[in-house]
């Protein structure tokens, strides 16, 4: 039964692991963009961001995604940081 299921079904979870795969990819990349933006504001301001450098933030956003943007965020503007 199982073999019938994944022969019949093969390509098309073949074409949403794909499809997941691309997404990902594309929301880690939004994310690097804006934390990358951020850190050029806070440049302008001339605040150094905490913690890493503004270029280890970019590619920990690259890499972490969302994770990495939420821990970004508690680090530089929640009340927590206060």
């Amino acid at each position: 039964m199982m073999t019938t299921f994944l022969s019949q079904f093969g390509q098309t979870i073949g074409a949403l692991q794909i499809l997941i795969l691309v997404l990902t990819a594309l929301v880690h990349l939004l994310i690097a963009s804006g934390i990358a933006k951020d850190v050029g504001q806070l440049t302008k301001r001339e605040i150094n961001p905490l913690l890493l450098p503004g270029y280890a933030w970019v590619l920990a956003g690259l890499v972490g995604g969302i994770i990495t943007l939420g821990l970004y965020w508690v680090i530089h503007y929640s009340s927590l940081s206060r």
